[in-house]
């Protein structure tokens, strides 16, 4: 189950980040053998599930592939593979890791363009999801926006997963200096991460397991695994970004 996002924004222009495993591992969630999921979980898996059977595997098998061996790019530029880091202690993320980006936006470009978004319907979610991971990674934030209201409204009918697209809306508002949304993106700071501010916090939880993304206390721990790093309980504000100088 593919709903889990990990993001920290590192100095706001690098931000690793990972499809996690299907499941929470460690301290967020280590293997129950022979214990009933926590009530959360078991409803998210629930659901996600009634979404991939609803759309079905997907009818197209070569996009399919192809996105799948987009991601496993997006994911080793950034030192992941199979979900998890290559070198548990130090991320090894790739020196031409813009160019990378680049390249698989352009590819992304192309397949929206020829074939519209790809929809679980058309490819499965773990390529639709793949689709969204490299969109999310992509510096063509004009790009991105511009897509926003198309994939809001597809995640509303239940034809891409919510989970996927609820990253890329958390990057824009705190790219544009506003409260985010679902709770996806900390910042390093000393000590540790802290998450950027959300909008109307005490319903954050609410927000998230609407779109399939656990309670905020294990997507900490999650980052906490992932990252090595304490995430604490300070809040950030995000920075609006500068205004061009107006010519004299």
């Amino acid at each position: 189950m593919s709903w889990l996002f990990a993001s920290v924004l590192f100095a706001s222009s690098f931000a690793p980040s990972v499809l996690a495993a299907q499941t929470p591992s460690g301290a967020a969630g280590a293997a129950r053998q022979g214990d009933a999921l926590p009530a959360w979980e078991a409803e998210l898996k629930r659901r996600h599930e009634e979404l991939i059977q609803t759309n079905g595997p997907g009818t197209d098998a070569a996009l399919r592939t192809r996105l799948l061996n987009m991601v496993v790019q997006d994911q080793e530029a950034r030192g992941f593979k199979d979900g998890t880091p290559k070198d548990k202690k130090n991320l090894q993320v790739a020196t031409n890791l813009n160019e990378i980006d680049a390249v698989l936006t352009e590819q992304l470009k192309d397949i929206v363009a020829k074939q519209g978004w790809p929809t679980i319907a058309l490819v499965g979610i773990e390529a639709s999801n793949a689709a969204m991971l490299i969109l999310t990674h992509s510096r063509d934030h004009a790009w991105q926006l511009s897509l926003l209201p198309q994939l809001e409204q597809l995640a509303d009918s239940g034809k891409i997963d919510g989970s996927s697209l609820a990253l890329v809306i958390d990057k824009e508002l705190v790219s544009e200096g506003k409260l985010q949304r679902y709770g996806s993106q900390f910042k390093l700071i000393t000590g540790g991460m802290a998450m950027y501010a959300v909008e109307d916090p005490g319903g954050l939880d609410a927000r998230r397991s609407r779109v399939f993304l656990p309670p905020m206390d294990v997507y900490k721990k999650t980052l906490e695994e992932i990252y090595h790093l304490k995430a604490t309980n300070q809040i950030v504000m995000a920075t609006p970004p500068a205004k061009p100088a107006e010519a004299k």
